[in-house]
């Protein structure tokens, strides 16, 4: 866990907590503990208490909520906002997760470099082929 100036961070985005929270409640209202619903799933005892916890990196997978979804009848779509959140997820993601963020950023850099020596390099052979034809239209006078 991280700590920020003394507290905890959460380390789920919007989207992570509001699905673990539409399973929670849905837990809760069927009357089944943590410790039942982590063997349903064939996890560990802890795994839903962990998942749970808005401090932990435990989260559901798409395989848990489909077992989720047919332990409790329930259609998958159950577990989702009705539409997008306004918020930027993946931004809120590589806040949460610094070196996944500093890999990204990494990349891009990469990627951007790659596509400017590319456009360099363009422009170049652009230059080469206008010189090659204003020689070729000289040597023709």
């Amino acid at each position: 866990m991280t700590a920020t100036q003394g507290q905890k961070k959460i380390l789920k985005t919007e989207i992570e907590l509001f699905i673990t929270n539409k399973v929670k409640e849905l837990r809760k209202a069927n009357n089944i503990g943590q410790k039942k619903l982590s063997l349903e799933l064939r996890l560990s005892i802890s795994f839903v208490g962990r998942a749970e916890n808005p401090y932990s990196k435990a989260k559901y997978n798409h395989n848990h909520l489909n077992e989720i979804a047919r332990f409790f009848n329930v259609p998958f779509s159950y577990f989702f906002p009705e539409t997008h959140l306004e918020k930027d997820c993946i931004e809120e993601y590589l806040e949460i997760h610094p070196k996944l963020k500093a890999n990204y950023e990494k990349m891009m850099k990469k990627h951007e470099e790659k596509a400017l020596k590319k456009l360099e390099e363009e422009e170049r052979k652009k230059k080469e082929k206008a010189a090659a034809k204003k020689k070729a239209t000289s040597k023709k006078k």
